[in-house]
């Protein structure tokens, strides 16, 4: 009966405090439902961080992507801009350098009776390219053999064979041309041939007492063995570099410079009667 009695009040004690924290809960209701709600949020907060970093790492990656497949479309489209200004330099700079050769050549005043015939560069040929160039005037335009060709900066060579469409010049360059020359400083005479030097002519026979020196300028001379061709004078061939004697012969042989850079020439004039 003891046993029944206790657990009886146990119950009821129970029941008791239960009811207290009920109605402490419905009083205070809002205030628990703050506090539970806290308890919630702290336990799903890190939980939120986490999703949250992980959507937006998510996000920033095809973003990342999405951007490298924009760049990459506008690297082509940029390197085709390039090359397009490229291609359109390299005409501009052509075009400009061939007005300003063809302004030079066309500054020559026609004197001495010539004609002047404009005539491009269309071909080299020989051993060495800068040897013979072809031109695209012949007959047809009034070319003869033996006629002088010049370019802005100075004497090519001269006219050796000629077709009726086109025309081939030895240049100054060829150890087989012969063109008299003088010394502009000294006025001695000379015969300007080509050498195994690629870059340099030399002028032969001078004088063994010539005073010409490095520095002095080399112009062609009127002396001719050719009646039918009219040899021009005062072209500029080029500038002496050095000086050698020459005990065979007993006279001096002047190296040159010529003042045509023959890997550039472009346009020419063909000097004819």
């Amino acid at each position: 009966m003891d046993f029944l009695k206790n657990r009886l009040l146990t119950i009821i004690l129970v029941l008791c405090l239960v009811l207290t924290i009920f109605i402490g809960i419905t009083a205070n209701n809002r205030s628990n439902e703050g506090a539970i709600q806290g308890v919630i949020n702290s336990a799903i907060a890190p939980i939120q961080k986490q999703v949250y970093n992980a959507g937006q790492r998510i996000y920033n990656i095809f973003s990342f992507l999405s951007s490298i497949s924009t760049l990459r479309k506008e690297n082509i489209e940029l390197k085709s801009q390039i090359q397009d200004l490229k291609l359109k330099l390299i005409d501009y700079e052509k075009i400009k350098s061939e007005n300003t050769e063809l302004n030079r050549l066309l500054q020559y005043k026609n004197d001495n009776n010539f004609k002047y015939i404009s005539a491009n560069v269309i071909g080299k040929v020989g051993d060495n390219w800068f040897n013979v160039v072809i031109l695209d005037v012949g007959s047809n335009d009034g070319v003869k053999k033996g006629c002088y060709v010049r370019a802005a900066d100075g004497l090519v060579g001269k006219v050796v064979e000629v077709n009726s469409t086109t025309s081939k010049v030895m240049t100054i360059l060829d150890e087989n041309s012969k063109i008299p020359v003088t010394i502009n400083e000294t006025g001695d005479d000379g015969l300007l041939i080509g050498s195994n030097n690629d870059s340099l002519c030399k002028v032969q026979f001078l004088p063994s007492e010539t005073k010409a020196d490095k520095g002095n300028i080399v112009i062609t001379s009127n002396i001719t063995t050719n009646p039918d061709v009219l040899v021009p004078s005062g072209i500029i061939v080029g500038t002496i570099e050095r000086i050698e004697y020459e005990k065979i012969n007993l006279s001096k042989t002047a190296f040159i410079k010529p003042a045509v850079d023959f890997s550039k020439i472009k346009k020419v004039q063909v000097l004819v009667k």
